[in-house]
Protein backbone atom coordinates (compact mmCIF):
# COMPACT_ATOMS: atom_id res chain seq x y z
CA UNK A 1 0.00 0.00 0.00
CA UNK A 2 2.69 2.28 0.83
CA UNK A 3 4.61 1.88 -2.06
CA UNK A 4 1.24 2.33 -4.48
CA UNK A 5 1.27 5.78 -2.36
CA UNK A 6 4.55 6.18 -3.11
CA UNK A 7 4.41 5.56 -6.41
CA UNK A 8 1.40 7.76 -6.97
CA UNK A 9 3.69 10.78 -5.09
CA UNK A 10 6.56 10.32 -7.69
CA UNK A 11 4.66 10.39 -10.76
CA UNK A 12 3.36 13.96 -10.09
CA UNK A 13 6.59 14.57 -9.50
CA UNK A 14 8.16 14.78 -12.40
CA UNK A 15 7.85 18.19 -13.56
CA UNK A 16 9.87 21.29 -12.88
CA UNK A 17 9.57 25.62 -11.14
CA UNK A 18 10.43 28.34 -13.49
CA UNK A 19 10.58 31.91 -12.67
CA UNK A 20 6.98 32.37 -14.21
CA UNK A 21 5.31 29.19 -12.00
CA UNK A 22 5.24 26.77 -15.40
CA UNK A 23 6.60 23.72 -14.46
CA UNK A 24 8.49 20.76 -17.09
CA UNK A 25 9.19 17.68 -16.45
CA UNK A 26 12.52 17.64 -14.65
CA UNK A 27 13.93 14.73 -11.76
CA UNK A 28 15.66 17.57 -10.34
CA UNK A 29 13.04 19.55 -9.89
CA UNK A 30 10.62 17.38 -8.89
CA UNK A 31 12.91 15.93 -5.94
CA UNK A 32 11.94 16.72 -2.56
CA UNK A 33 9.56 15.88 0.19
CA UNK A 34 5.95 15.50 -0.06
CA UNK A 35 3.00 14.93 2.11
CA UNK A 36 0.18 13.10 0.95
CA UNK A 37 -2.92 15.71 1.40
CA UNK A 38 -5.73 14.25 -0.79
CA UNK A 39 -6.26 10.47 -2.17
CA UNK A 40 -9.56 10.21 -4.24
CA UNK A 41 -10.82 7.23 -6.30
CA UNK A 42 -13.16 6.38 -9.08
CA UNK A 43 -14.22 2.76 -10.31
CA UNK A 44 -15.32 3.66 -13.54
CA UNK A 45 -14.64 6.88 -16.09
CA UNK A 46 -18.60 8.00 -15.59
CA UNK A 47 -18.20 7.20 -11.97
CA UNK A 48 -17.93 10.00 -9.17
CA UNK A 49 -14.81 10.20 -7.23
CA UNK A 50 -15.21 9.24 -3.89
CA UNK A 51 -12.74 10.65 -1.47
CA UNK A 52 -10.77 7.68 0.24
CA UNK A 53 -8.31 9.79 2.55
CA UNK A 54 -9.91 9.47 5.51
CA UNK A 55 -9.85 5.67 4.83
CA UNK A 56 -6.88 4.94 3.83
CA UNK A 57 -5.16 7.40 6.49
CA UNK A 58 -7.18 6.79 9.03
CA UNK A 59 -4.37 6.03 11.51
CA UNK A 60 -3.14 9.71 12.52
CA UNK A 61 0.58 8.69 12.42
CA UNK A 62 -0.14 7.57 8.55
CA UNK A 63 -1.37 11.33 7.76
CA UNK A 64 2.09 13.04 8.43
CA UNK A 65 4.56 10.49 6.42
CA UNK A 66 7.06 12.31 4.56
CA UNK A 67 7.59 11.01 0.80
CA UNK A 68 11.08 12.06 -0.15
CA UNK A 69 12.13 11.73 -4.25
CA UNK A 70 15.91 11.99 -4.36
CA UNK A 71 17.04 13.03 -7.82
CA UNK A 72 19.24 10.72 -7.94
CA UNK A 73 16.19 7.97 -8.29
CA UNK A 74 15.59 6.56 -5.10
CA UNK A 75 12.87 7.59 -2.78
CA UNK A 76 12.13 7.27 1.02
CA UNK A 77 9.15 7.10 3.21
CA UNK A 78 9.79 8.24 6.59
CA UNK A 79 7.41 8.10 9.17
CA UNK A 80 7.25 11.62 10.58
CA UNK A 81 5.72 13.21 13.64
CA UNK A 82 3.46 10.67 14.98
CA UNK A 83 5.45 7.25 14.71
CA UNK A 84 3.25 4.35 14.01
CA UNK A 85 4.16 1.07 15.48
CA UNK A 86 5.95 0.08 14.19
CA UNK A 87 7.01 2.86 12.03
CA UNK A 88 6.21 2.65 8.20
CA UNK A 89 9.17 3.41 6.29
CA UNK A 90 10.42 1.98 3.01
CA UNK A 91 13.16 3.01 0.03
CA UNK A 92 12.89 2.16 -3.58
CA UNK A 93 13.40 3.88 -7.12
CA UNK A 94 11.30 6.34 -9.14
CA UNK A 95 12.00 7.04 -12.65
CA UNK A 96 10.66 10.01 -14.96
CA UNK A 97 9.85 10.30 -18.46
CA UNK A 98 7.51 13.46 -19.63
CA UNK A 99 4.29 12.97 -17.85
CA UNK A 100 4.61 9.12 -16.73
CA UNK A 101 6.32 8.48 -13.04
CA UNK A 102 7.52 5.11 -12.44
CA UNK A 103 7.95 3.95 -8.70
CA UNK A 104 9.26 0.17 -8.28
CA UNK A 105 8.24 -0.42 -11.88
CA UNK A 106 4.40 1.01 -11.51
CA UNK A 107 3.43 3.25 -14.17
CA UNK A 108 1.40 6.83 -13.03
CA UNK A 109 0.92 9.76 -15.05
CA UNK A 110 1.40 13.49 -13.55
CA UNK A 111 -2.08 15.05 -14.28
CA UNK A 112 -0.96 18.66 -12.47
CA UNK A 113 2.07 19.59 -11.23
CA UNK A 114 2.44 23.33 -10.57
CA UNK A 115 6.19 23.26 -8.54
CA UNK A 116 4.22 22.74 -5.02
CA UNK A 117 1.46 20.40 -5.45
CA UNK A 118 1.63 17.05 -7.35
CA UNK A 119 -1.15 15.27 -8.50
CA UNK A 120 -0.53 11.79 -9.78
CA UNK A 121 -2.90 9.01 -11.45
CA UNK A 122 -3.00 5.65 -11.58
CA UNK A 123 -5.39 3.54 -13.77
CA UNK A 124 -5.82 0.07 -13.29
CA UNK A 125 -5.10 -1.95 -15.93
CA UNK A 126 -7.41 -4.99 -15.03
CA UNK A 127 -10.63 -2.31 -15.08
CA UNK A 128 -11.09 0.34 -17.38
CA UNK A 129 -11.66 3.59 -16.30
CA UNK A 130 -10.83 2.32 -12.79
CA UNK A 131 -8.38 5.06 -11.38
CA UNK A 132 -6.85 6.41 -8.34
CA UNK A 133 -5.66 9.86 -8.12
CA UNK A 134 -3.07 11.11 -5.16
CA UNK A 135 -2.25 14.41 -4.09
CA UNK A 136 0.83 15.75 -2.60
CA UNK A 137 2.43 19.05 -1.35
CA UNK A 138 6.01 19.80 -1.72
CA UNK A 139 6.97 20.23 1.94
Amino acid sequence: MKKLLLFSLVAGMGLSCKKNDSCSTNAGSVAGPYRITAYAYKSSSSATEVDYYNVIFSDPCDRDDIYTFNSNGTYHITDAGTVCSPPNTDDGTWALSGNTMTIDGEPGTIQSFDCHTLVVVIADTQVAGDQLKITLVKQ
